[in-house]
């Protein structure tokens, strides 16, 4: 398995020990994810350091306000560095009731990353929190910089937008919370097969049944698990399909 987003720089458990035991947890890469221009210098140190880690780089929108021009020029900087394979994740957070002026920061930054990403032919992680509405309107209006994928993380705007956002050719990337009791997942046989990938976001959104606890890239096999259910397919199956999608969209098919 692939887990295509993860935070592994974060404290809340030993990167280390994750890295070491991915043979044994059925992990053939993970994917890093970057949140500011600090995290994107750790994850591409840490993917340097292990031959099966890869990492994005990107400005997530809870920081858009403190992103200076130097500090996006430091961004640019990353992308050509051998072990970053996305810019991301980057998007919009309304979750907290951000007044305009914030909001308009973050869809600044959102799509300046946005050109960034095509200047150097890579694709975008996109993180969609309360803002499904805007990110549609952003990404249909620069379409003209989406010519290297797109990814929906965290996919959790249901059947509503999922239809908008397969439209634009989108990859779908679900966590743990696809798995959780009340969750409608009928829509998951909407979407395309070769456009569905699967991810921990850990630490965050472990999968039931371990809902609340310090999620992992090994737990990305249960989500998995329930997606293929939902899809009547064996979890072998469906396990191909996401591993061949995860190595298509961050262009890793000669790397691992």
């Amino acid at each position: 398995m692939i887990d295509a987003h993860a935070h592994l720089l974060s404290d809340k458990f030993d990167n280390k020990l994750i890295i070491a035991n991915m043979k044994d947890d059925g992990l053939d890469c993970i994917i890093n994810i970057g949140t500011s221009l600090a995290d994107s210098i750790k994850g591409i140190e840490l993917a340097d350091k292990n031959k099966h880690i890869f990492t994005t780089v990107g400005i997530h929108p809870e920081y858009a306000e403190s992103a200076t021009l130097d500090k996006l020029i430091e961004l640019e900087n990353l992308l050509s560095k051998s072990k970053v394979v996305a810019v991301g994740e980057i998007g919009l957070d309304y979750h907290y009731k951000a007044d305009e002026p914030i909001k308009q920061k973050q869809k600044e930054i959102f799509v300046y990353q946005l050109k960034l990403a095509n200047k150097y032919s890579l694709p975008v992680v996109i993180h969609c929190r309360d803002a499904a509405e805007d990110i549609l309107q952003i990404l249909k209006t620069n379409k003209k910089y989406l010519n290297n994928g797109v990814c929906m993380h965290c996919y959790s705007e249901g059947t509503e937008y999922a239809e908008a956002f397969k439209n634009l050719g989108c990859y779908f990337s679900f966590t743990g919370n696809i798995t959780f009791k009340k969750v409608d997942r009928s829509f998951l046989k909407n979407l395309p097969i070769d456009k569905i990938m699967v991810e921990t976001d850990c630490p965050y959104l472990a999968p039931e049944p371990l809902r609340g606890t310090i999620n992992q890239p090994k737990n990305v096999i249960i989500t998995a698990q329930k997606i293929a259910d939902e899809l009547q397919m064996t979890l072998q199956n469906f396990e191909k399909f996401t591993v061949s999608n995860t190595k298509e969209f961050f262009k890793l098919k000669n790397k691992i």
